[in-house]
């Protein structure tokens, strides 16, 4: 049995996400518990992929109002070789004023 690895490509990056981007709606509060709010962006790649990499998103720092609760969800989604898309999520009285990301594509 033969096994062929192909070269693997590597990015990575880091990104700053905060309230001066426009539709981001992670400060306002909401009295709801089940009510959550989200922001979602692109981040598109430095080079192509030939194929759709696999994305590793990693949060290296936040901003968060020091009178509530620490909650954050991030998602990856919409992955393409030119990019992908980064989802964040809050929710009930939560506020974020910034997130710093790290993340890291892998393919071919």
């Amino acid at each position: 049995m033969t096994t062929s690895i192909l070269p693997l490509s590597l990015l990575a990056g880091a990104v700053r996400l905060d309230d001066s981007q426009p539709g981001w709606t992670l400060l306002d509060r909401c009295g709801d518990p089940e009510s959550g709010r989200t922001f979602t962006t692109r981040i598109p790649f430095d080079r192509g992929f030939g194929s759709i990499p696999v994305v590793h998103v990693g949060i290296s720092g936040f901003d968060m109002d020091n009178g509530d609760n620490a909650r954050l969800e991030v998602n990856v989604t919409s992955v393409d070789p030119e990019g992908f898309g980064v989802e964040l999520r809050t929710w009930w009285n939560s506020r974020l004023w910034s997130v710093r990301l790290n993340w890291l594509a892998i393919g071919h």
